[in-house]
């Protein structure tokens, strides 16, 4: 069977086309939850757009149907085109329920967004980072703590925790939508996934801006990951959620050096992103430095493992000491004035976003 004749029988039956080939309920059920291909815990989504079968996952990338069929059946393409056909003959078409609209998705951030307050020393939100080995001098103004944000379990109202809210925002400086860390006490809320996106605008090439743009920039995985980054090397990173966001990430105006401080993981999968993203931006002409741990973990683990300072390399714009944090509308002083400019026209701000 042809490809396109494959997606044409397919079309609008994949849950069920799907679910006969092993995918539970629970991963076809439109929120992120385990992907069952790596078994990361809140990668993967199925969002079945247009009914073509669509998903998404963090480490393993995204696809239509027939790519996720091919995967969880290891078969090649004829044997799961065969069985798709198969199934497509039987399957009824499935009816989904609508998702939000826009204006709907961005009321809910703006909502929760006005609902949290700034962090402070000795909250919720800085004893969890505290706890982690992080020093916060100066507190991110990209990141607030909600007092009791409700946490949903497919669907069904599951509690309400704290939760800190830290704002990702695109490369031309508006907001796309907002990360939750559900906490208790100090520690990651006692959930199934604890960290999740809101439901948005799309996050490729976005990042949660813990720094004002300089023109030498770190990017990490995690926030916590940044954070601990720019407290052993001495530079600003920013957190690009995954190593999704590692490949897809989009400096802005004024960025000339990066420093990517990709994840050490046993799949490859952090070390691939960092490279991607590496030769994609070098092409442009940057100055790109990679930086991967010795060992298996994050730049975070390298921190709770020895906390002293690292060598950012031969980046030329090292700070000489560690920069205010969040401030991220402003370039740091000793930037050219066409670069502070570019900073104060939205380098964190968000106009229908927060």
């Amino acid at each position: 069977m042809q490809r396109h004749s494959v997606r044409e029988a397919a079309a609008g039956k994949w849950p069920g086309i799907l679910a006969g080939m092993g995918l539970s309920d629970r991963a076809l059920s439109g929120k992120h939850g385990p992907c069952p291909m790596c078994g990361g815990k809140d990668r993967f989504r199925f969002d079945d757009k247009e009914g073509r079968g669509t998903w998404f996952c963090s480490q393993c990338g995204a696809g239509d149907g027939v790519k996720l069929a091919m995967l969880v059946t290891g078969q090649d393409f004829p044997a799961a085109a065969l069985e798709i056909e198969r199934a497509a003959g039987v399957v009824q078409p499935f009816v989904r329920q609508p998702e939000q609209d826009e204006a709907a998705k961005v009321r809910k951030l703006c909502q929760a967004w006005a609902e949290g307050s700034k962090l402070t020393h000795g909250d919720e939100a800085m004893t969890y980072l505290a706890g982690r080995d992080l020093e916060i001098k100066t507190v991110p103004d990209c990141l607030r703590l909600h007092p009791a944000l409700p946490y949903y379990e497919t669907r069904a109202l599951a509690g309400r925790f704290p939760a800190m809210l830290a704002r990702v925002v695109a490369a031309d400086g508006t907001g796309v939508t907002l990360h939750r860390t559900y906490l208790q006490r100090g520690h990651k809320a006692p959930v199934s996934s604890p960290k999740k996106l809101m439901a948005g605008k799309p996050v490729s090439g976005a990042a949660v801006r813990l720094f004002p743009v300089a023109e030498c920039l770190g990017i990490a995985e995690g926030i916590e990951t940044a954070l601990a980054a720019a407290q052993l090397f001495g530079v600003p990173v920013w957190s690009c959620i995954s190593a999704a966001g590692i490949q897809s990430f989009e400096p802005p105006a004024g960025v000339r050096e990066l420093i990517v401080f990709g994840d050490h993981d046993s799949n490859f999968v952090g070390q691939a992103a960092a490279y991607t993203a590496a030769h994609r931006l070098k092409r442009r002409g940057l100055v790109v430095t990679v930086k991967i741990p010795s060992t298996v973990g994050d730049w975070l683990d390298q921190l709770s493992a020895d906390a002293g300072p690292r060598d950012a390399g031969n980046c030329r714009y090292v700070l000489r000491a560690l920069p205010v944090i969040g401030e991220g509308s402003t370039l740091r002083r000793d930037a050219p004035d066409t670069l502070r400019s570019d900073a104060k026209t939205g380098a964190g701000k968000s106009v229908d976003v927060p």
